[in-house]
């Protein structure tokens, strides 16, 4: 069986906000950036959902 995978989000611009404490290139935290490859998709989803949201927010 296949196991899709959710891609990750980062776009090669790697440079944490010293403010907000996110990438600025994929708004992710350091901590979600390092653990994104050991967590399962159910986390993932919910990692791609506060970026959704926390990029509603930032505009």
């Amino acid at each position: 069986m296949n196991k899709k995978h959710v891609i990750s989000p980062c776009v090669g611009v790697c440079s944490i906000d010293p403010q907000s404490g996110l990438c600025i290139g994929c708004l992710r935290s350091s901590s979600e950036i390092a653990i994104w490859p050991q967590i399962n998709n159910k986390r993932a989803l919910q990692i791609m959902k506060e970026i959704k949201d926390r990029s509603i927010s930032k505009n």
